[in-house]
């Protein structure tokens, strides 16, 4: 991407979404998906419109909508989808109001913002926060940048304050060690982090110590990490655009190869059955994480 400009190469969106640039060329040569600008040379440019409109796509297909539904919604109705699938976990008790929340960061006071989010850490513990408060606030927030009423550095600030707070409560947080490992490998999207930063606080909660580097790895990375400190425990986020048959069977694979007793996988449809080994799950909220972790 050119700095100060509004386009977008086809690595800028592998980036932001998740999806592979193989796969975003498939989904604008068969659905028609976005349509880029080219250069003299060929090259992909995409305005920040088309950005939009392929993380609202990622955001529907993560959740369990086929691509061949997706392609047929124009941009009114995915947004529709996008926003009933993102109202969040509120608790219902009327303390959660995300307007407030949101206008206090509008103005990029962080030390204000904080204030107001450490106030449900306080009322409700970290993990309630996160669950009731928390993401449903970026959730929201996603879809207010999407929809132009914030711009994408508010939408940003917003999770990365929320972060910093998921970072302070697990390292001030005292939590006794099993002796177990656990891994976390992004093969996703940066999107997710705050998912898995969280995934990180449970999973230390319940004893683990906790394999996590933030960003992005490959496949190859797991089994170095392994061979360092071993695990037993993985928790892999992988884009939703991956078939499910190809996650299975690597799934399986990893688990037999490594001598794992749990899988996870993140960005996926909610699957309240185990796969095939009887050892992974597949969930695409943050209460199945919490479901999962207190399982272990």
């Amino acid at each position: 991407m050119n700095a100060g400009s509004r386009t977008y190469s086809i690595k800028d969106l592998e980036n932001f979404c998740g999806i592979k640039a193989h796969t975003i060329r498939m989904w604008e040569k068969r659905y028609g998906i976005l349509t880029p600008e080219r250069s003299d040379s060929n090259i992909r440019h995409y305005t920040e419109d088309e950005l939009k409109k392929l993380i609202t796509v990622s955001i529907l297909n993560r959740n369990g909508m086929k691509i061949s539904k997706i392609a047929r919604l124009n941009d009114s109705e995915l947004l529709k989808e996008v926003l009933r699938s993102g109202t969040g976990e509120d608790g219902g008790d009327g303390t959660f109001k995300p307007g407030e929340l949101i206008m206090s960061a509008l103005r990029f006071s962080e030390e204000e913002f904080r204030e107001k989010l450490n106030h449900f850490v306080v009322e409700k513990g970290l993990a309630q926060a996160y669950l009731q408060v928390f993401h449903p606030l970026m959730q929201k927030a996603r879809a207010l940048w999407l929809t132009d009423c914030i711009s994408k550095p508010q939408e940003q600030f917003i999770r990365h304050v929320i972060r910093t707070i998921l970072i302070a409560g697990d390292m001030s947080h005292e939590a006794h060690t099993s002796g177990q490992s656990a891994a976390i490998i992004n093969l996703g999207d940066t999107e997710s982090e705050n998912n898995l930063v969280f995934l990180k606080y449970l999973l230390r909660q319940k004893g683990f110590n906790v394999i996590y580097t933030e960003g992005t790895l490959s496949v190859e990375d797991i089994k170095e990490i392994h061979t360092v400190r071993p695990f037993t425990v993985l928790a892999l986020n992988i884009p939703g655009s991956e078939p499910d048959d190809e996650v299975r069977g690597f799934c399986d694979a990893t688990a037999r190869e490594l001598d794992l007793k749990k899988v996870l996988v993140l960005g996926r449809y909610d699957n309240s059955r185990t796969w095939s080994n009887g050892k992974t799950k597949a969930v695409c909220s943050p209460a199945g994480l919490a479901e999962w972790a207190d399982s272990l």
